[in-house]
């Protein structure tokens, strides 16, 4: 088992990416890494927490691709960014199973598609991304903001292979939603109406309709809609939530009596953030590529780094790459039959 992972990518990037790798290094002893950043700070690494340096190979790079950069030409003007070599490592090698980055959305979706290419039948690869619920479960939202533009078609594979990667993960039956303005159906634009006609017709776990209300409600285990639609909700969410977080921290702090009655609200207090901090340290793996690439929070740190390696590994394992085809093949086949 081997995955490539872009040291250089994130706001925490290289310490905490490298932490990370070490760390799941550690906890698996079949896995291989390909470390692609600082030659010098990553053998510093190694030393230091005893790896075997047989397990690590290095590709030396210590430039990185940024938000500033643009997504479509970050390979032709960066192409020795530790992100362009990712993505050339992955396309070529058969020994390699899949990548993990913190790097721009954007970059990976056009790094993935170009270099290396969807799976057959997949017409866009998704980003799906993890989020809490009232219920103390969570939901996965995808498209999360690798596809601005989109066709009815490209919902319903999202929503199928969404299926797929929720089922590897232990839910036998999940069920599937719409994003849109309202329940009923015929709610929403021209695409989610197509997209909900279609789903009605397929053996998912289809339930509708849902608002962006009650997302977090856990109504839904799937939520699908098109990438733009998809990243502002994402975005808005984890803003409110910094943004009730700050108004208590406010409060609780306004004056020595609230600082006192603070005291012995911390541990509750904690509690509440659990939920939001376990969904940003999960992974978002882009569904429908070729290979693995799974994508980490900008702001991730050196334990959803491990995580994320780990689950890069996990996927593999399972399966994920050849169960999606199978069920994309299985779709169109049923198409061309009708």
């Amino acid at each position: 088992m081997k995955v490539l992972v872009d040291v250089l990518g994130g706001d925490n990037a290289p310490k905490a990416v490298i932490e990370g790798a070490m760390a799941a290094l550690k906890k698996e002893e079949d896995l291989n890494l390909v470390l692609v950043g600082p030659k010098d700070k990553i053998e510093e690494a190694i030393k230091a927490s005893a790896i075997d340096h047989s397990r690590v190979e290095i590709l030396h790079s210590e430039v990185a691709v940024n938000n500033t950069d643009h997504p479509s030409l970050f390979l032709k003007q960066k192409p020795d960014s530790s992100l362009a070599i990712c993505f050339d490592q992955l396309r070529k090698r058969d020994d390699v199973d899949g990548m993990v980055s913190a790097g721009p959305t954007g970059a990976l979706l056009t790094g993935t598609v170009l270099r290396v290419g969807r799976l057959p039948g997949v017409s866009r690869p998704a980003l799906i991304a993890t989020l809490p619920t009232r219920k103390g479960t969570f939901t996965r939202l995808v498209d999360a903001g690798a596809n601005m533009d989109c066709k009815s078609e490209y919902l319903v594979q999202f929503a199928l292979m969404a299926d797929v990667y929720l089922r590897l993960l232990g839910n036998p039956s999940p069920s599937v939603a719409t994003l849109s303005v309202g329940q009923e159906e015929g709610k929403g634009n021209e695409v989610v109406k197509e997209a909900y006609a279609t789903l009605k017709q397929t053996e998912l776990n289809f339930v509708g309709n849902i608002e962006g209300d009650h997302v977090l409600k856990g109504e839904a285990d799937i939520v699908v809609c098109d990438g733009f639609a998809g990243n502002v909700f994402l975005k808005a969410t984890e803003e409110g939530a910094y943004f009730i977080s700050d108004l208590f921290k406010a409060a609780l702090t306004r004056n020595i009596f609230a600082k006192i009655g603070a005291l012995f609200q911390m541990k509750g207090l904690k509690k509440v953030k659990e939920p939001f901090n376990h969904a940003r340290k999960a992974c978002a793996p882009l569904l429908g590529a070729k290979k693995l690439v799974l994508k980490c929070h900008g702001k991730s740190e050196a334990e959803t780094f491990e995580a994320t390696i780990l689950e890069a590994s996990r996927l593999s394992k399972l399966g994920l790459q050849e169960k999606i085809s199978a069920a994309i093949a299985g779709m169109n086949a049923e198409k061309t039959a009708e």
